[in-house]
């Protein structure tokens, strides 16, 4: 067999297998966030924009005067922002998106479509909310199961896209991810 010919055989099977490497490092994400997001529904933390929660030490008070977001691992701030940052494993709990951005999730994700969610993606209302997707429970895209942490407790259930008082969310992906 001549050179270039094992150089392409070569190329083909190393492209496959880092394309095989993606998909598990991609469905590792997912399960990792999932596993997080369960450990803090179980936990049952109480919502709060100014408190720092890790299951292992309870509560502590923001530092607005810190690290963004007022906390850093392995503490979060006990609203749905850093709920969403805990589930990513991010070193500080970064803001909900907003108009004019700025140190918020919108710094290290990239909107996808909605067809495209996949375990552990944001779903994300600019200024106002952001949940964790799980997945899709219908095959038409118009309901889902996801994290929520907007009040106490964290929920963890099913909705409906664009039903009745639902905010007009954008799906998004973690860069990390």
């Amino acid at each position: 067999m001549s050179l270039p010919r094992l150089v392409l055989i070569a190329a083909l099977f190393t492209t496959g297998d880092s394309a095989l490497a993606e998909a598990r490092d991609l469905a590792q994400f997912g399960d990792r966030a999932m596993a997080r997001a369960e450990v803090w529904f179980q936990a049952g933390p109480t919502y709060s924009q100014d408190h720092c929660f890790t299951v292992d030490g309870g509560y502590s008070p923001t530092d607005w005067d810190g690290m963004l977001g007022g906390c850093h691992q392995p503490y979060y701030r006990t609203d749905c922002s850093g709920f969403v940052s805990m589930t990513w494993g991010l070193s500080v709990s970064y803001a909900t998106p907003r108009p004019g951005g700025g140190r918020d999730l919108g710094d290290i994700t990239d909107p996808i479509r909605r067809e495209d969610l996949r375990t552990g993606d944001a779903l994300v209302a600019s200024g106002k909310h952001v949940r964790l997707f799980e997945r899709w429970t219908s095959r038409d895209y118009s309901s889902y199961l996801a994290y929520d942490f907007g009040e106490t407790p964290v929920k963890h259930q099913e909705y409906r896209w664009g039903g009745p008082d639902e905010l007009a969310y954008m799906p998004v992906r973690y860069r990390g991810a």
